[in-house]
């Protein structure tokens, strides 16, 4: 299903992106950023709503749960392997390097999400 998304709506999901990276709360993030923390709460919800509709409409093709298969005796991967590999539910695919700083995979895959509208 298609929706519009108007200005306003991009902005606050880069806010709200922003936000949820930052590791701040709501209160501390809004006073930084001089915005209110009742609208940042309100567009939070509102495009929660929104991810959690599309999600399940990716979800009826995608199955729920995968088998995974944990090696605690793995050797040390080689330098440019991938560590985790990401599928995002439009079917991107993000190559997590070991060691890899994960608030910053958080910052990609929210990127990427607003990027997609």
């Amino acid at each position: 299903m298609a929706t519009r998304t108007t200005k306003a709506e991009r902005r606050w999901r880069r806010i709200v992106e922003k936000w949820r990276c930052s590791g701040l709360s709501a209160r501390a993030f809004a006073k930084r950023h001089r915005i209110s923390p009742v609208t940042m709460y309100w567009w939070s919800s509102r495009l929660g709503r929104q991810e959690a509709a599309q999600d399940s409409e990716f979800a009826a093709e995608a199955p729920m749960l995968l088998p995974v298969e944990i090696i605690d005796d793995a050797p040390p991967a080689a330098p440019g392997s991938t560590a985790l590999e990401v599928v995002l539910p439009r079917g991107e695919v993000i190559r997590v390097p070991p060691g890899a700083d994960l608030s910053q995979l958080c910052c990609v895959v929210a990127a990427l999400r607003g990027a997609l509208e």
